[in-house]
């Protein structure tokens, strides 16, 4: 896991969807169905969503008798830059009383940091974000050959 500074989400976005909305890359045929049944939680009417991680997980189906892999679609989406962790907050029970150790809140990044500006640099080629991306890393670590930096932000 790494941070990336907000300045650079842009960037990141562009490269890690390749160009694409979440939406357009799944009606192309370049998401799997297992992660559009998590993604549709986070979409249109739910943009400004925050679920707790067991809350999603049932929600989007998977579990005991449903979708399996949700800790690896959860990666994907946020290599992909579509899903963030947003927050980590305890359980509460029926009365309204917190319990037990805190849980992943996951969210969209458009509604942490909008839309527009999430997606400012999806005019550009993919390809160009990476190169700056790679340019900014060999300036920041110059001993960094290039093989590490893509094994870093592969």
């Amino acid at each position: 896991m790494f941070f990336v500074l907000k300045k650079w989400l842009p960037v990141f976005a562009n490269y890690r969807r390749d160009g694409y909305d979440f939406d357009a890359l799944y009606d192309d045929g370049k998401a799997p169905n297992k992660h559009k049944k998590i993604m549709v939680n986070f979409m249109e009417d739910n943009a400004d969503s925050e679920i707790y991680s067991n809350e999603l997980k049932k929600q989007a189906g998977f579990g005991k008798n449903g979708e399996k892999g949700f800790d690896g679609a959860i990666t994907n989406l946020m290599m992909q830059t579509y899903l963030c962790n947003c927050d980590f907050k305890k359980r509460v029970n029926k009365r309204g009383i917190e319990y037990g150790w805190d849980v992943a809140v996951y969210s969209s990044i458009e509604h942490i940091y909008g839309y527009d500006y999430v997606t400012s640099c999806y005019k550009d080629n993919p390809q160009d974000s990476w190169k700056q991306i790679v340019d900014y890393m060999h300036e920041m670590y110059p001993e960094a050959t290039d093989k590490q930096i893509r094994k870093l932000l592969k």
